[in-house]
């Protein structure tokens, strides 16, 4: 996890007390739903919706970095956003933060793919 002084674009979002058992929250940015998810001690934001048919990617079964969509089972690196089967698909990342035990999460210049209805 970054430590670190938010620079302005970063906005608190949670607590880490907010993460569920498995290490994960859903959390609002903006107008969209981001899904935070902690991986080997680390922590990522996507955004929550599969671009395939809108499921909840915070609902879906995580294998190493693969966060996978409850709906159909596509999978997306927590990482990168990426789908590994369709190139073209990927969801949002944003940057992360943490400061002491607040969540923060970069508001604009998000990382990452636009999302697109596939």
């Amino acid at each position: 996890m970054d430590e670190g002084q938010p620079d302005g674009r970063y906005i608190p979002v949670a607590r880490l007390t907010a993460l569920d058992a498995r290490g994960r929250a859903v959390v609002q940015v903006g107008d969209t739903r981001v899904a935070l998810v902690r991986v080997d001690g680390r922590l990522h934001a996507l955004a929550d919706t599969c671009p395939h048919r809108g499921g909840s990617l915070a609902e879906g079964d995580l294998d190493g970095h693969l966060l996978h969509c409850p709906l159909h089972a596509w999978p997306f690196d927590v990482r990168t956003g990426r789908c590994p089967w369709r190139p073209d698909a990927s969801v949002r990342i944003y940057e992360v933060r943490v400061r002491g035990d607040e969540i923060l999460v970069a508001a604009s210049d998000s990382v990452g793919f636009p999302e697109r209805p596939l």
